[in-house]
Order: structure tokens, then sequence, then C-alpha cells
């Protein structure tokens, strides 16, 4: 898959393009609907996604919700769906823009877009002022067919990034999963740590949690981490360590419980979170801590995970 980083690095396609239209914040169930239609029907045209390096809010300097996803881990879904490439285009460059000259200079002259696709409450233009109805009119216009999808829903409540984010940050991290449709991860490159786990007879992969990234509930999950290829099951703590040294930031550490040894600091790692075990809390010695550990890594081991 080809990732541009720019509107300007793009090269046209004379064979014209099928696009997706969003910020897709977590690539969730919802924006899968968008995408996999837009790879489905693409025909003879590339499938390009067309979204922003970082969230539209931030740039039009309103509160951000945390995120779901980097921009990398976000490429990487996207190309598991059959993307063929992704712009991550900057907001600032096309804020300004009329929905009729986003149609025109983007959609027409810049990407040859035969096809469009969206979710149902998607906006574009100064703000925000073109809906669904427009953009199937200028499109229309312009020879482009669009698609609208209408939202997924999941027992009855609508998939969006918001429901998301308020499940992970209240461990209801399975919920969580089966909304994205994957399981929310934590990656990165593995850094030394503090060698706390160490010292406890527990040692640890640590994985710095992306700035902006939504923080899970503080507290132990079944996990399963992934480096170099290889999947291990893992017991991964969130949180700040209140019992052997409290942190300003939170911490992603996982012992791994088939690991056979070896120096995997440097390595990136994808630590997936599977399932809530407990809450993170103070223990009233270090001799405690490492004793309910023990009792979390028994309780994972027993876990049937997929």
């Amino acid at each position: 898959m080809k990732v541009y980083y720019n509107l300007k690095e793009y090269i046209p396609k004379e064979t014209g393009t099928s696009v997706a239209l969003g910020f897709f914040d977590g690539v969730h169930s919802g924006h899968r609907a968008v995408i996999g239609s837009c790879a489905a029907e693409k025909g003879d045209c590339p499938c390009v996604v067309l979204t922003f390096r970082e969230s539209p809010a931030k740039a039009l300097g309103r509160p951000t919700p945390t995120l779901l996803s980097t921009n990398e881990r976000k490429a990487e879904l996207l190309e598991a769906i059959g993307v063929d490439e992704v712009i991550f285009a900057d907001f600032n460059a096309v804020k300004e823009m009329s929905p009729q000259a986003f149609v025109a200079e983007i959609l027409c002259d810049k990407l040859h877009a035969k096809k469009v696709f969206c979710g149902f409450n998607y906006r574009f233009g100064q703000g925000g002022s073109g809906d669904t109805e427009l953009l199937k009119k200028l499109c229309n216009e312009q020879g482009i067919s669009v698609e609208v999808k209408e939202p997924v829903l999941l027992e009855g409540e609508r998939v969006s990034s918001s429901l998301i984010r308020r499940c992970i940050a209240e461990g209801r991290i399975e919920k969580a999963n089966t909304l994205l449709g994957y399981s929310y991860a934590i990656e990165g490159a593995i850094d030394s740590g503090n060698h706390i786990g160490s010292a406890l007879g527990f040692p640890t992969v640590n994985i710095p949690i992306g700035e902006g990234l939504t923080v899970p509930r503080y507290g132990v999950y079944a996990s399963a981490i992934t480096i170099d290829g290889r999947r291990y099951r893992g017991a991964t703590n969130i949180g700040v360590h209140p019992t052997v040294g409290a942190h300003d930031m939170p911490l992603c550490e996982t012992f791994l419980l088939d690991f056979g040894g070896g120096d995997l600091y440097g390595k990136k790692a994808t630590c997936e979170l599977i399932a809530f075990v407990r809450e993170e809390k103070r223990f009233g010695s270090v001799d405690e801590l490492s004793a309910q550990i023990k009792k979390d890594c028994e309780t994972i081991d027993n876990m049937s995970l997929s």
C-alpha cells in the first residue's frame, strides 16, 4: 500500500480512483462498512482513502478527543482491508475550501475520482457546510457516483469512535474490541523501563503509550503481544504503579507468559488488550504486589484467549 502525507505528492491515476472519505479514527466496524465497499467496488481503479494527519477538531481549535489509533496503526488497518493508497492530508490545506471547490479541485482534478464512499454523517467544505446530500449533488454534476453508508448498529447501539473511547476508558475492553472489529492495541518500540518487574521476579516488556491515544482504565489485562512476527500471551498492566513509586504518566507493561528469553529492547511490539482482569490498586507491601501478580498470571494463563 502506498502512503502519502501530502496531497501535493499524490500522482493522479489515469484509470481514476475509488475514494473513501473520512477521518476514520480507529478504523472501527462502522468505518469498515465504508472502506470495505470502496475496496470491493473499485473495479480497475485503485482504492484510495483520503483522511487527515491530525484530527480536524484540533486544526479548528476545538476540544480534541483522544485517539484510537496512530497514523501508523491506521495505515496497517487500512492495508489489511484492501486499501491501495492512503493520503494523510493536512486539514489546514483544505479547511477554507468551499464544498464546490473541494469536489472540483480535490475529488475531480487531483484524485480523478469515479466513485466516492462516505458515512451518513460526513461533512466537508469550509465550516463543515457540506453534507452528504450536497456531496451527491456536486459529484453527480461531475459524473462521480456517491455511496453513503448508514450507521452500523451493535445490540441497538450505533458504532462510533466516542462510544469505543468510553468503553476503553471504563475497562470494557471486550465490548470495545467487538465494536472495533479487532483488539485495541498499544504499539511502539520496547524501552528499558525501570526494571521494577524484574526486581519482583516478573520481567516485563514496556511500551510507551503514544501521546494523545485513549488510555485504558488502569488495571491488569489479559493480552497478546506481537514481536518480530511472533505472538505471545501476556499479562499487561496499564497504570502508574502506586505501590512502587507512582508515575506521572501511565505505563503499559507486559509480562510474557510464554517467552523463552532474549533481548527485546528497541524492537517494535504490538500489545493487544483482550480482557480486563482487575483494577489497579495500592498494595501494603512489595511482597503482596508480587503475590498478586503471580495470581494474575495464573488467572490469565487459564483463560481461553483468541
